[in-house]
């Protein structure tokens, strides 16, 4: 029994001291953590940062331009940053642009009739708001125009300066060929009638064969030889489309051709708009054709007739009722717009392109 209590007594006084200590020791840890002092991440250093905003017009009138693009690159025109699209006040605004960056700014777009901007607008950004001024100028080839409540322009007259070729003597049948020859003239090449029709125009020939009349297909190639009055006859727009191709070839360059077959008025008068001359496919004097002729395609056997007043000229303009016209038999004419649009129609609405 003494024994017990001298046991119990040992471990009441061992249970003291192990409370003691471990009180001292919380007491330390406590009063170490709060004298420690707190560690916090330095600040990070904030980059300033503005807008530019870039406003677009019209050079003459200072009109609002909508819809044009710009870009907004970096790295000496490496990287675009944004896209930037004007709104009908003519404004775009970017978004948050660093300050010390050198950015160039450069119209991409523009809705016709306006040609895109050459111009570059180099800045470093030093303010919060940075506003660019951009012009385009109206084309001289636009006569008259007038602005409408929402910024786009209402074109009333259009003049291109497609010079006058003549068909005649040399090529009594070669309305086609001469055009496509003045359209080139026009864009600045020094293309020749003669070498267009010798080198450039896919032709063949005419032959009998059984008491039958064989010939091309127009839309492959131009039938007969466009030198020869009774031994030439005409195509329609695919082999001037190709004689324009085979020409760029030739002289090392290239430019964009189309067959515009089928385009509504509307869409021809587009072209003009845009400062691009039609070589279209009407009749020689605009009544509807006279179809009196035929051969049989020299491929497939097919039977073909053909209309025999058929003509080819180059329609460079257009005002208040009236188109203007460079024919290759008359020179520089007009006519009316409803009449040889009519015209155009009858004849099955041909007609290409050099395009800009």
């Amino acid at each position: 029994m003494k024994r017990i209590v001298k046991l119990l007594i040992l471990l009441g006084i061992i249970f003291f001291i192990y409370t003691l200590f471990n009180k001292d020791d919380t007491n330390s840890t406590e009063k170490n953590s709060t004298e420690q002092p707190l560690i916090t991440a330095a600040p990070t250093p904030q980059i300033k940062q503005g807008i530019v905003t870039i406003v677009n017009t019209v050079e003459a009138t200072g009109q609002p331009i909508p819809g044009a693009v710009f870009t907004i690159t970096a790295d000496a025109g490496a990287t675009v940053i944004e896209s930037l699209t004007t709104d009908a006040t003519g404004r775009a605004t970017s978004g948050l642009l660093d300050y010390g960056t050198d950015y160039t700014m450069k119209q991409q777009k523009v809705s016709g009739p306006y040609p895109i901007a050459e111009e570059e607008h180099s800045f470093t950004l030093d303010s919060p708001n940075l506003e660019i001024s951009a012009t385009n100028p109206m084309p001289g080839y636009i006569k008259d125009y007038e602005m409408a409540a929402d910024g786009s322009v209402v074109i009333k007259k259009v003049y291109l300066d497609v010079d006058t070729v003549m068909q005649k003597p040399e090529l009594p049948n070669g309305c086609e060929i001469t055009s496509l020859t003045a359209v080139l003239n026009f864009y600045g090449y020094e293309a020749n009638k003669l070498e267009m029709a010798d080198v450039y125009l896919p032709k063949q020939p005419f032959f009998s064969k059984n008491n039958k009349l064989y010939g091309p297909d127009p839309y492959k190639a131009y039938a007969g030889n466009p030198r020869e009055l009774k031994g030439g006859f005409f195509s329609f727009a695919p082999p001037i489309v190709d004689a324009a191709n085979l020409y760029f070839e030739a002289v090392g360059r290239s430019k964009p051709t189309a067959d515009i077959s089928g385009s509504t008025r509307e869409q021809i008068i587009e072209q003009l708009n845009q400062g691009i001359p039609v070589v279209t496919w009407i009749t020689l004097d605009l009544t509807p054709p006279k179809i009196n002729y035929a051969w049989y395609f020299n491929d497939t056997g097919e039977h073909y007739s053909a209309p025999v007043n058929l003509h080819v000229v180059v329609l460079n303009g257009y005002e208040d009722g009236i188109v203007h016209v460079m024919n290759p038999l008359k020179g520089q004419v007009t006519y009316d717009a409803d009449t040889f649009f009519n015209s155009y129609d009858e004849m099955g609405s041909h007609a290409m392109i050099v395009g800009n």
